[in-house]
């Protein structure tokens, strides 16, 4: 069997990969050159680099490991991966995205974001803000984020309810406590949300999910925050909202475009809270997601049930 790791595993990382199967090759792609070569022969992949350039050189490629949550990128390359199985990082990161979304939850309400454009012009002018304690937030995307993100929610005295694509009839309460909306009935909810949090996948069903009808439906004093894809949204309608002073902030850690353009106007937005991109923040070995590479390894070698398989067809 022969695995090849699409970064440089550190001692500790590659002595924990060859205990879990003892039998393995392990090769290391160090060029995108070198990845397609190394593929031709590789039973396993691990990691995103190099991965899509390479793929067109594989000969029995049968799973595919990825470091991240999202699989929308990888899932273009289509039939190329109709005979491989493909796994994420679902999980690794749930705490840490939910403590970003936190941050920018108690940025929006205590107006963190116009303070600092106030601090820009030289001006000292105290306004008038708000508590997320006894307000009422509306979660799109049920998974491991989407739950993180309800818990410190919740702890901070807020109402939280989410969306989860499976849930069918009418909202229910989930065995947390939460009231759980389904993707026929959620819209419903919109006029009595204070706070809509966008925590999901890219997939054709999500695409702009948000768009100009959904803003509309959201009380004039709401806040939005997106922690999952920025195409999920539809943008020039989330700047229309504001113009129009039809939604109260925002807080983006995701664009359909990254970065956006000089002269993109959601640069001159001050009721707009920018983050680059780092929900998952960048990182220095180890790496979070290794103990899951080096269980999967396991089971991958051992011929039992991989974790976190992706359903193509969902996108997730």
């Amino acid at each position: 069997m022969r695995l090849l790791l699409m970064y440089e595993p550190s001692a500790q990382h590659r002595a924990a990969l060859t205990a879990a199967a003892p039998g393995a090759t392990l090769l290391v792609a160090r060029s995108e050159a070198e990845a397609q070569q190394l593929i031709a022969e590789a039973d396993a992949v691990l990691g995103n680099r190099y991965f899509l350039q390479a793929l067109p050189y594989a000969r029995r490629l049968r799973w595919m490991q990825s470091n991240s949550m999202g699989m929308d990128l990888i899932l273009r390359a289509g039939e190329q991966l109709r005979e491989v199985v493909l796994t994420n990082a679902r999980g690794v990161y749930d705490d840490e995205l939910a403590e970003h979304c936190l941050a920018l939850a108690l940025a929006l309400a205590r107006g963190l974001h116009l303070a600092r454009d106030r601090q820009q012009q030289r001006r000292w002018e105290r306004m008038p803000l708000a508590t997320l304690a006894g307000r009422r937030a509306l979660i799109l995307g049920w998974g491991g984020v989407g739950r993180a993100i309800a818990r410190r929610l919740r702890a901070l005295g807020m109402t939280v309810a989410g969306v989860r694509r499976s849930h069918q009839g009418p909202p229910a309460p989930d065995a947390d406590g939460f009231l759980i909306w389904g993707p026929a009935s959620w819209r419903a909810a919109l006029p009595h949300t204070d706070l809509l949090i966008l925590a999901l996948p890219l997939t054709p069903d999500t695409y702009r999910l948000v768009g100009a009808e959904e803003l509309a439906a959201l009380p004039a004093h709401a806040w939005l925050i997106n922690i999952g894809r920025g195409a999920t949204l539809d943008e020039s309608a989330l700047l229309h909202a504001l113009a129009s002073d039809r939604l109260a902030g925002a807080a983006l850690d995701v664009l359909a475009d990254e970065p956006p353009p000089p002269d993109h106007p959601i640069w001159a937005e001050a009721r707009v809270l920018l983050t680059p991109h780092v929900g998952r923040s960048l990182e220095q070995p180890p790496y979070r997601w290794e103990a899951l590479f080096v269980e999967n390894v396991r089971r991958f070698a051992a011929g039992e049930p991989l974790l976190n398989v992706v359903d193509q067809q969902r996108g997730y």
